[in-house]
């Protein structure tokens, strides 16, 4: 019982929209806090992630001073935005400590906090193959298959009702049975799955793990989402609060059962894979940015993030004064380099990529 109650509490909270189709889209952010405390500085260091991205998810929406419309958003409304996030590489150096974090944001929440009309020619996404598995941790022991797994079923039924018939529910059977269990749950890995993932015709199993709280508390319940898929894996925590101390448990249940059908949903109408591949099929540049102080690196961060001809960044390798990434370019090259040149940056072509910098 203690290993789940670990693991329960181990991750970074993911707080959840409801809207049953609602696209998102992935943020990456090199963040930087300054702490003598490196707990500290790793919270510093998501807070501004998570304001970040919300920022530049706004300025790419086109919204009027998105840096002033950003500042006035409470705390409830980042959490309506962001569904989740994802902490990457950390470095730490002095009292800096540097995250390469991925915010996932909800786009429609977003366009909605800003007053921006949704797009009337936004694509509507086909749902991706997703199965669904839950596992509901009791007092004295877990249940997935089990008559006892009180959260089955009406976790299928506010699946069917958001997704409308989208998300894969299992059979239950002896085949399902001896791939994963209750014992399992937190451990089999997504190879270990292949049988399942080609039985449903799924790209991506998530089972959820969920621990309600103790009836007459305040307590958060909190549901771990384990998201497999062929090529890897990552995990997600969801916290959904009492509205009092009075909620019963079927209560907390029903209220947790609605937030993780919202999360699968969103999950499996993402664009999140339409997006790999136009990665896939963009020119990649890789670049290094060299800085001496965090500001100008966020500086160079910006320029290239929000430039027209860039698809997107990525940041994977992290060091005390230079940065090495990808530039995912759908433009023309010579153009985004004229566009940082007219920002005050310094594009030099190395034999592989580029180097940035701002002297």
């Amino acid at each position: 019982m203690k290993q789940w109650i670990l693991a329960l509490g181990a991750l970074v909270v993911v707080s959840i929209s409801t809207g049953a189709y609602a696209t998102t889209q992935d943020v990456r952010v090199l963040a930087v806090g300054a702490d003598n405390s490196s707990i500290k500085a790793e919270q510093k260091a998501m807070d501004y992630a998570r304001k970040r991205a919300v920022f530049l998810a706004a300025k790419k929406m086109g919204a009027k001073d998105a840096s002033a419309a950003v500042a006035k958003f409470t705390e409830k409304q980042f959490n309506d935005i962001i569904r989740g996030t994802t902490v990457g590489k950390t470095r730490r150096q002095g009292e800096l400590t540097y995250s390469e974090v991925t915010v996932t944001v909800v786009d429609d929440v977003l366009r909605r906090a800003l007053k921006l009309p949704l797009p009337s020619d936004a694509p509507v996404d086909k749902l991706r193959a997703v199965l669904l598995l839950s596992v509901y941790v009791g007092e004295t022991r877990a249940y997935m298959w089990e008559k006892e797994n009180i959260l089955r079923g009406p976790l299928a039924d506010e699946v069917r009702r958001q997704a409308r018939g989208g998300i894969l529910l299992p059979g239950g059977d002896l085949e399902d049975l001896r791939l994963v269990d209750y014992q399992n749950a937190l451990t089999v890995k997504p190879d270990e799955l292949k049988p399942m993932f080609a039985r449903y015709g799924a790209e991506e199993i998530i089972i959820v793990i969920f621990k309600p709280s103790a009836t007459g508390t305040m307590d958060v319940s909190s549901a771990l989402m384990r998201r497999l898929k062929l090529d890897g894996a990552r995990n997600e925590v969801i916290e959904i609060a009492p509205e009092s101390p009075e909620e019963t448990t079927l209560t907390r249940l029903a209220k947790a059962a609605h937030g993780i059908a919202a999360a699968v949903t969103q999950i499996a109408s993402s664009t999140a894979e339409r997006d790999a591949l136009l990665r896939e099929k963009a020119q990649k540049i890789p670049v290094r940015f060299a800085y001496t102080i965090p500001r100008d690196l966020a500086r160079m961060q910006e320029a290239v993030r929000t430039t027209p001809e860039v698809l997107t960044l990525e940041l994977p390798n992290i060091a005390l004064s230079q940065v090495e990434g990808l530039i995912y370019l759908k433009g023309d090259e010579a153009a985004l380099k004229e566009s940082l040149k007219k920002q005050g940056i310094i594009v030099t072509v190395l034999s592989k990529g580029w180097q940035l910098s701002t002297r």
